[in-house]
């Protein structure tokens, strides 16, 4: 929400003071809830009328750090007081917000009693935002950050307080929100003051690693905006000292672990600039580095009798010795184990469990696990590698991992966080355990790979044989009744251990109750964010469905109210797309329609299936026609007075789908209720298919194709919508004609208007390969192809299909030889290259039927690379 205008007399201190406080006030709100937009205010003057240039103290300053001409003349007119309706308005107008900030802390800064009132100000902005340690936490609008100005303006009336403009910029930072939105700032300060003090105490305060990138790429390397500290440094000593010890103090203010700190990380810039120069010109000389040195690493180069190398290493001993004695709690961003309120970085130095992890010492690494952490040790890898002691299994009770390693202050601590949570760091909260999926890779590896970890080859298949007991003790500690499709595939398809349903059948300890089961199926189902679900999820879904199936009826009635309570609110609060409760995620049906196309007959009713099916009728086509005013909103947001626009070439789309299955017959009223109001619709002219088409293109397509290429959408942004196409083609498999030629006619608007990117998005859906394919087989596109060829669609697409998979696949290899063909991809696409590169061959001793039905197919294959965009069409025809 909008904060209400300050009103302040500039002439009067401390009409300026309560301001200021005021400000701080409603600053501290925004600070307690981490966000800024919409929560920052601004001010006005005491007559209720807006600020405007002539209030500036300083005009010239305003100028110059907004990078302005100080010829640009300020235009200054006679202003009225401001109405409720003008607040308003003013209120959402960011540049005025921070105009009316620099006005109030001009003439602020002019009195000196305000001074430390406006330097705690500006300490507990810069607190916030190494706090929050995002750059994105900054923004008070969408493109406009917070506060920095400020900074600025009390490091040049106060060159003391400088350091706080580079602690202002977020270790975390994002480079492209610093680079256009904040980098100017430090630009500007040298672009004003060159190398003097205060410069050099922001540069040496900045623990954003990129702030000399962002600068040079918004300023293209203007030596005008961007210092280069190597050349000031090796010219001028005392600046290098000057900025150590700034350095040193930095770490002091806000100590923080130096282990990866490179002090001269800033300097390296300037060096590969003159290298460049002696490289690119002859001519070319440098008074402060030779062609000789230039020529040679940066850490060989002369500084003061040093190598730079040498002198790095007694910085960052300086830096280390500033902060060793402080304890670990006490450092910012430390996220390693700390054990008690005293540990200091001293204490730690020689202590191997806070080395970096060395991921080749795998194999001691997990004996030594299962000989300190467990008391049946011995038992434990007499088992696994020799298979003695089975009765150990019967021993193990699940355990925390992670909190077993933290607690024996055991090394492999080290693994589950570097190679848990999906290969990103996990939480220092040891609450957060690693799973399965985590730890298996590192595991196994060493037994998968004996001569890299220097053990004894007995064999694939003993090797094998020690990597699923393994797998016997880590699925037990863990405490799992039975393995999930994902785990089961990677035993299987990764590692290829033993079929999935061997390893199903062997890691399955005890059954899942029927709450489990319906748990599972929540999370299976209804997992946030989700971008794809893919056959491996599918068919663990389908494989639960069986095992309780009038369970699975019974939940559907809360499902997509579950899946609202479930999602974190954080995400609730982001993506305002999950913010509702009144239609089916793309997931959801997906889900279901898989089921439906594996048990429904096509033929006969099921009662079990009657909950599905209603399920999936009565949500899909809401959810769909949602999803296509959701893609119109993103393409080219839209008043409210355009809604109904919008809504109106919705409804024609709905009248067209209704119309073919209506024009189907059968059983159309048993799964499609009538209104009234469709009755009447029903009254006017039907809708035709190109109208329908022209509705759904102005609907999805934001860009006007450029020749040869397809149209552009956002369709690819929505998970939803992806999923929900899928679930058209696996339903459609079984459903009655009316219902069949429902979905068809919907998937068939959106196939021809987009054909590549929807043929993919639903490929994935019939695949274990992932969201990008990458591991497809030939089988999977066969059989996604069967799927299109028997639900009549043309022929093309399915040639189509080949394709774009095998491009998908194979997506930087330019070169056919390079091409994988490990899954059977390669074959399948030459057969496909082959026909066409001799379609218009006619061979006279061909009997008719075989001729007529290969002109067939390479007439549809013609039409498939027509579908083509530009880049897949040149590298296909680049292989005929």
């Amino acid at each position: 929400m909008e904060q209400p205008f300050i009103q302040v007399n500039l002439k009067n201190k401390d009409s300026l003071k309560e301001a200021i406080v005021a400000f701080q006030s409603q600053l501290q709100q925004a600070y307690q809830a981490g966000e800024l937009i919409d929560n920052v205010g601004g001010f006005i003057a005491h007559d209720q009328k807006q600020f405007q240039p002539c209030d500036l103290f300083n005009p010239d300053q305003f100028k110059a750090i907004f990078m302005m001409s100080s010829d640009d003349q300020f235009e200054s007119e006679p202003m009225e007081s401001l109405t409720d309706e003008a607040l308003l308005r003013l209120s959402k107008d960011d540049a005025y917000l921070r105009f009316s900030h620099m006005v109030v802390f001009q003439h602020a800064l002019e009195h000196e009693d305000l001074k430390p009132l406006i330097v705690a100000f500006c300490e507990v902005l810069v607190d916030f935002s190494l706090r929050v340690n995002s750059s994105n936490e900054l923004f008070f609008s969408s493109d406009m950050m917070f506060g920095i100005y400020l900074l600025v303006l009390l490091a040049e009336k106060y060159p003391e307080y400088a350091y706080l403009v580079g602690e202002y910029y977020p270790e975390d930072s994002d480079f492209e929100q610093i680079m256009y939105h904040s980098a100017n700032y430090m630009a500007y300060l040298f672009y004003q003051h060159g190398y003097r003090p205060l410069v050099l105490d922001a540069y040496a305060s900045c623990h954003f690693p990129e702030v000399f990138g962002c600068i040079r790429s918004h300023y293209m390397a203007s030596e005008n905006f961007v210092p280069d500290l190597l050349k000031c440094f090796l010219a001028d000593e005392s600046r290098y000292q000057y900025y150590k010890d700034a350095r040193i103090q930095a770490f002091k203010r806000r100590p923080r672990d130096v282990a990866g700190v490179d002090p001269f990380e800033l300097m390296e810039y300037g060096f590969s600039q003159v290298s460049d120069a002696y490289h690119d010109d002859g001519t070319f000389a440098d008074a402060l580095i030779s062609r000789e040195a230039a020529a040679g690493e940066f850490d060989d180069l002369n500084f003061h009798g040093r190598t730079i190398a040498e002198e790095r290493e007694v910085f960052r001993q300086a830096l280390y010795d500033a902060v060793k004695d402080v304890p670990l709690n006490d450092l910012w961003y430390y996220n390693q184990p700390v054990y008690d309120e005293t540990t200091t970085l001293a204490d730690i130095q020689d202590d191997p469990f806070y080395q970096e992890y060395d991921e080749y010492n795998e194999y001691e690494t997990n004996k030594s696990f299962f000989l300190k952490c467990f008391a049946n040790g011995e038992q434990i890898l007499a088992y696994i590698e020799k298979n003695q002691h089975p009765e150990v299994l019967d021993q193990l009770q699940p355990v925390h991992f992670r909190q077993l390693a933290f607690e024996h202050k055991h090394y492999i601590y080290k693994r589950f966080e570097y190679f848990g949570s999906g290969g990103w760091r996990l939480s220092s909260n040891l609450a957060q355990d690693i799973t399965l999926k985590d730890i298996i890779e590192r595991f196994l590896v060493t037994y998968q790979n004996p001569d890299s970890f220097y053990i004894e080859d007995e064999g694939q298949a003993a090797q094998n044989d020690k990597c699923l007991r393994t797998l016997d003790v880590l699925v037990r500690l863990l405490g799992k009744k039975e393995l999930s499709g994902e785990e089961l595939k990677i035993i299987a398809n990764d590692f290829e251990l033993c079929s999935k349903q061997e390893a199903a059948a062997r890691f399955t300890i005890r059954a899942l109750s029927a709450e489990e089961i319906r748990q599972r199926l929540y999370v299976l189902i209804n997992k946030p964010l989700r971008s794809h679900m893919g056959l491996t999820r599918l068919e663990e879904i389908h494989g639960l469905y069986q095992r309780d199936k009038s369970g699975f009826g019974e939940m559907l009635n809360d499902i997509i109210l579950r899946a609202y309570q479930d999602t974190p609110e954080d995400l609730l609060a982001v993506v305002p797309a999950l913010n509702q409760t009144e239609y089916a995620k793309g997931a959801q049906l997906l889900s279901v329609a898989y089921i439906l196309a594996q048990e429904a007959s096509g033929f006969f009713a099921e009662p079990e299936l009657e909950p599905l099916w209603a399920f999936y009728h009565q949500h899909l086509f809401p959810s769909f026609y949602r999803e296509l005013e959701q893609r119109k909103a993103l393409n080219h947001p839209f008043e409210e007075d355009e809604r109904e626009k919008v809504t109106r070439l919705i409804t024609g789309i709905q009248a067209y789908a209704d119309a073919q299955a209506k024009a189907a017959g059968g059983l159309f009223a048993r799964f499609l209720q009538v209104s009234e109001q469709d009755e009447a619709a029903q009254s006017d002219a039907p809708i035709s298919r190109e109208q329908a088409l022209a509705f759904a293109r102005e609907l999805l397509v934001f860009n006007q194709a450029e020749e040869d290429e397809e149209e552009s959408t956002s369709l690819f942004v929505s998970d939803e919508i992806g999923m929900i196409l899928a679930s058209m083609l696996y339903v459609a498999q079984v459903a009655k004609k009316p219902q069949k030629q429902q979905y068809l006619c919907l998937y068939e608007l959106i196939l021809q208007l987009f054909p590549s990117t929807t043929l993919l998005l639903s490929f994935i859906e019939y695949s274990e390969g992932g969201r990008h394919g990458s591991d497809a087989t030939a089988d999977e596109v066969e059989a996604f192809c069967d799927v299109l060829t028997d639900l009549k669609l043309d022929e093309k697409y399915a040639f189509l299909s080949r394709i774009l998979v095998v491009h998908q696949v194979n997506e930087y290899q330019n070169d056919l030889e390079d091409f994988s063909d490990d899954k059977g991809l390669k074959r399948l696409y030459e057969t496909v290259l082959n026909i066409y590169r001799h379609k218009d061959e006619i061979d006279p001793d061909e009997p008719p039927m075989l001729a007529a039905r290969e002109r067939k197919i390479a007439a549809a294959i013609t039409a498939a690379v027509d579908l083509l965009n530009a880049a897949d069409r040149e590298k296909f025809l680049n292989f005929v």
